[in-house]
């Protein structure tokens, strides 16, 4: 009886810390952009602050122009993340850095080993360019 008392009391304490770490949060930072010829280049800094690393975490990013039109929309792998690890990622897209005015975080299309869902709802997103917001 001792013994089970115990492990109850161990499995309280360690069970929700355990979670906490799986369920942490994945904060996708729009850090800068850079114009080259007729392309944009956006820096992206990802932070996973969870226990648990990622092997593949592909956004579906819609780009919307100053004009608030759909400019551009495509899958973009921000993974693999090390768990408690931060990493730069960088996409291309053909258009001048100037017209774009936000990027939208359409939906998470894979997220191993968890389910896309789970990930979307742990996504943190911010952007350092105030002429561009990045959101979901």
């Amino acid at each position: 009886m001792r013994g089970v008392l115990i492990a109850s009391v161990v499995l309280q304490v360690l069970v929700p810390s355990l979670l906490s770490a799986i369920e942490g949060k994945v904060l996708v930072e729009l850090n800068t952009v850079e114009s080259s010829e007729n392309h944009c280049r956006m820096n992206f800094v990802i932070e996973n602050r969870s226990e648990q690393a990622l092997e593949s975490m592909k956004l579906d990013l819609v780009l919307f122009g100053t004009d608030g039109g759909i400019m551009h929309r495509f899958i973009s792998e921000m993974a693999p993340l090390q768990p408690m690890k931060t990493v730069v990622r960088s996409f291309s897209v053909e258009s001048g850095c100037p017209r774009i005015g936000a990027i939208l975080v359409n939906d998470v299309t894979a997220c191993v080993p968890i389910e896309p869902n789970t990930c979307l709802g742990r996504l943190e997103l911010s952007s350092r360019l105030k002429a561009v917001r990045l959101y979901k």
